[in-house]
């Protein structure tokens, strides 16, 4: 099983505690891709996320980034290696390091499940 999670960030704020909801893993999850779209473009620099799983980033010290002046990037993930399961059980959070002065941000992280307990193929 796949699983999308969506924060849509409206107003945004800087700051390193965690903004939109926070989601539980329900299952073990290998993080995927990581997409960020803002209405109004960063135009004071680049906006800067970081999602954590239980407090600790998913990332390297590169956050994910939508860089100034766009308005969407589908590839914003930098994730070390080797790259770091989250585990059920685990709140996963999200939290914008910089916001270039973006607004109506959304940011979305796709993850594969690494269980096959909710595979309809067998």
């Amino acid at each position: 099983m796949n699983r999308v999670l969506v924060w849509h960030l409206e107003p945004i704020r800087g700051g390193d505690e965690s903004q939109g909801p926070v989601f539980y893993a329900d299952h073990d999850y290998l993080p995927q891709a990581i997409r960020l779209y803002a209405r109004v473009a960063p135009g004071g620099g680049d906006l800067k996320v970081d999602i954590r799983d239980d407090g600790a980033s998913i990332l390297t010290s590169e956050y994910a980034t939508l860089n100034k002046g766009g308005n969407a990037e589908e590839h914003a993930e930098d994730y070390p290696a080797p790259q770091t399961a989250i585990e059920e059980g685990s709140f996963i959070s999200l939290h914008v390091v910089r916001t270039g002065d973006a607004e109506d941000v959304t940011c979305q992280l796709e993850m594969e499940s690494l269980s096959n307990e909710d595979d309809e193929s067998e």
